[in-house]
């Protein structure tokens, strides 16, 4: 049996993180930055980081900005294609929606870059980061209270190692085993879907289109990136998923041609396919004493719309605002009042957020004989009405609301 784990020598670390993904990695450098020591634990290797990820990420403007704001958006841009144009339409049926950036006074709504980009832009910002420490790979196995702090043990790659901390933040994914060790339990919904993802070269030329497809079987996103090609992102049942993406390239092609249709003409040269199953999962509170949950950790959403990252990083920009103001006050970053501000903050936008991919992934599922006509007659409604389709742009930009600020162009 393990010995219990001796005190951290150098005192409590202010800030320990457990999960180096974009949301953990950006709350990380955002404190760093900031002038807060932080700890970042990483489950994965320091070669994983970089590894050759295509999945295609649809980042929101407040992303970017998130991002532009810490220094790595231009590595990030290099190989990102913004979002003129997000087109939602049903299968067979009138009506669309369609937002437009230039009517939203905005550049771009988004950008679409594949996740091995965002990788490695944060990878070197990092690593030059001054009172920031890594430690990858690191494995969270127990958290306990130490008096005024939280003692955290974890396998390291040079064993067991103990630190302790005055806040511990959990950024490990929607599959959260520090979650566990918390004590937070989560609502979770199966959705039955699983998401195929590729990449395939249309006929025609994207020009900067996002396009959102609902068929009977699931949504089709068809998301344009920098070199032409598009991101496939298409939510099917898991029978049928497990089917499709074991199709040869031809008969991927075909069946992806079916659903989606030819407003991109012929959809040719599909990548090799990827399918990921489709979970609804929400922690049942945000927060457990010196811990707070961020990120997938604390919702993991439907694809649909995108929203599930974008959500995490203006999480790690609202948090990062609340800890740097606490240190710089030289109160305590993990007291009951800090993260009852931020769940104050959070909460809101979590569950509206929420609702709405929930909604749309359900909603565009049932298949009763009026239901159709009736979401394409709400589609294009919304179309028609220019103040909900400001509305609609205004959050899925994740700007409406009260603005952290790094969104603002800010460090914290």
């Amino acid at each position: 049996m393990r010995a219990p784990p001796a005190e951290s020598p150098h005192g409590p670390v202010p800030v320990l993180i457990a999960g180096g993904g974009p949301v953990g990695s950006t709350l990380a450098l955002a404190l760093a930055r900031a002038g807060v020591a932080v700890t970042l634990l990483d489950a994965a290797p320091p070669d994983a980081a970089v590894a050759a990820d295509a999945r295609p990420i649809a980042l929101a403007a407040s992303s970017a900005r998130i991002l532009q704001t810490l220094g790595v958006w231009p590595a990030i841009a290099a190989r990102a294609c913004p979002i003129r144009t997000v087109h939602v339409s049903q299968r067979g049926c009138f009506g669309a929606v369609r937002l437009r950036a230039d009517e939203q006074g905005v550049p771009a709504l988004g950008h679409v870059v594949d996740a091995a980009s965002i990788a490695r832009a944060l990878e070197p910002a990092l690593d030059a980061c001054a009172g920031l420490t890594r430690v990858r790979p690191a494995a969270v196995r127990d958290a306990s209270a130490a008096g005024d702090a939280l003692r955290v043990g974890f396998e390291a790659a040079d064993g067991w190692r103990t630190a302790d901390t005055r806040l511990l933040v959990a950024a490990d994914g929607g599959r959260s085993a520090l979650r566990d060790l918390l004590g937070v339990t989560a609502r979770t919904r199966e959705y039955g879907q699983c998401a195929v993802v590729c990449n395939v070269v249309p006929e025609r030329a994207h020009d900067a289109v996002a396009w959102e497809r609902f068929t009977p079987d699931g949504p089709v996103a068809l998301l344009p990136l920098a070199d032409g090609r598009c991101g496939v992102v298409w939510s099917l049942p898991e029978e049928q998923a497990a089917r499709v993406a074991a199709l040869d390239d031809d008969g991927f092609l075909a069946a992806l041609q079916d659903a989606f249709g030819t407003r991109m003409g012929r959809l040719r040269e599909a990548t090799a396919r990827h399918a990921f199953p489709l979970t609804l999962v929400r922690a049942s509170t945000l927060t457990a004493p010196r811990a707070v949950l961020i990120g997938n950790a604390a919702n993991q959403l439907h694809p649909v719309a995108g929203q599930g990252l974008n959500l995490g990083l203006r999480d790690a920009a609202t948090l990062a605002e609340l800890v740097a103001d606490a240190v710089r006050g030289g109160e305590d970053p993990g007291a009951p009042e800090l993260l009852a501000d931020y769940v104050r903050r959070r909460a809101a936008e979590h569950a509206g957020v929420v609702r709405f991919t929930d909604a749309l992934a359900r909603v565009f599922s049932v298949r009763l004989p009026l239901a159709a006509p009736l979401r394409a007659a709400g589609l294009l409604a919304l179309d028609l009405l220019p103040p909900a389709g400001r509305a609609l742009a205004r959050r899925s930009m994740g700007l409406a609301g009260r603005q952290p600020r790094l969104v603002r162009g800010l460090l914290p």
